[in-house]
Formats: C-alpha cells, sequence, structure tokens
C-alpha cells in the first residue's frame, strides 16, 4: 500500500477513499457500521453524522455525511429505484 505522501504526490489528493482500510463494527440492533480511521462520527437523536476533510490540489474540503437513525431503504433499494425511474421515463418518452 502506498504512503499517503506518495498518493498526495501522484493524485493531488490527500486523504481519499480506502475500502480496505475499513472497519467493520456491529451495532446495537444487529446492523453493521463501516468506520474509516480518518472520519469523526456524530451519533444525534435522528441521524449519525460522518465528518471528515479531504485536500485537494491545496484545498481543503470539508464533507459532512448525514445518515437517518431509521433508514427506510438500503442504498441498494434506493438505486434500483432511481434506474426503475429512469428507465420508466426512457419508454415513456420513446
Amino acid at each position: 500500500m502506498r504512503k499517503e505522501f506518495e498518493e498526495y504526490r501522484d493524485t493531488g489528493i490527500l486523504g481519499s477513499y480506502h475500502p480496505e482500510m475499513a472497519v467493520l463494527r456491529e451495532q446495537n440492533g444487529g446492523e453493521v457500521m463501516t468506520m474509516f480511521r480518518d472520519t469523526e462520527y456524530r451519533q444525534q437523536a435522528q441521524h449519525m453524522e460522518c465528518r471528515r476533510e479531504m485536500i485537494i490540489r491545496d484545498k481543503v474540503f470539508h464533507v459532512t455525511s448525514v445518515f437517518p437513525a431509521e433508514a427506510v431503504a438500503t442504498p441498494t433499494d434506493k438505486l434500483l429505484s432511481l434506474i426503475d425511474a429512469e428507465l420508466a421515463a426512457q419508454r415513456h418518452s420513446a
């Protein structure tokens, strides 16, 4: 695995996504949460906040992701729904 300075040198991005460095933690309800070492997690009453910083070509980006505490659908379900809607729209316009 490349060191962070090598990655920044080659891509201009510091703090990129490394799925191989993820830690999986089982939650109380049996759900599995993917955690990364460079991310700060805050559990709120209604949602979970995940915050991290990325440096891309000398600019700092503060990235915050917000996830509802009780999801109504999985990300896969939502993606499939979006694909179905786009296909239906294409059939309708054809």
